[in-house]
């Protein structure tokens, strides 16, 4: 069963990404700093999603760079997602190479194909 990682504080958020994939009979954990991704990474035994809040995960943007390029090389799909609202975000997110980087609108219309692998 595939599974994914999000990294977030927004627990209402939470809930909706836990909902979505649940009812594609999933499973999601949900990290809050650097060392719990690591251990969610660990704990997972094949590639995944890595689900990105830019805006309310708790860790810098530049602490995820090397853990999102080392899961992209392993199979991974990683997407970032932000608040249209603050596009500077997005281009930073770009720059780090966050993975795919939409705003938040785009990634809930995305969300439960992010669990169809």
């Amino acid at each position: 069963m595939a599974t994914g990682i999000l990294v977030s504080r927004d627990l209402m958020f939470i809930s909706k990404v836990k909902e979505v994939a649940a009812a594609a009979q999933r499973e999601v954990a949900v990290v809050r700093s650097l060392q719990a991704l690591e251990q969610a990474i660990g704990n997972s035994s094949a590639p995944a999603v890595l689900m990105i809040d830019l805006e309310k995960s708790g860790i810098p943007k530049s602490d995820l760079q090397e853990p999102v390029a080392r899961l992209s090389s392993q199979g991974w799909r990683v997407v970032s997602f932000f608040s249209h609202v603050h596009e500077e975000v997005a281009g930073e997110a770009v720059e780090l190479g966050l993975g795919e980087v939409m705003p938040r609108s785009k990634f809930v219309r995305v969300l439960p194909e992010l669990f169809l692998r």
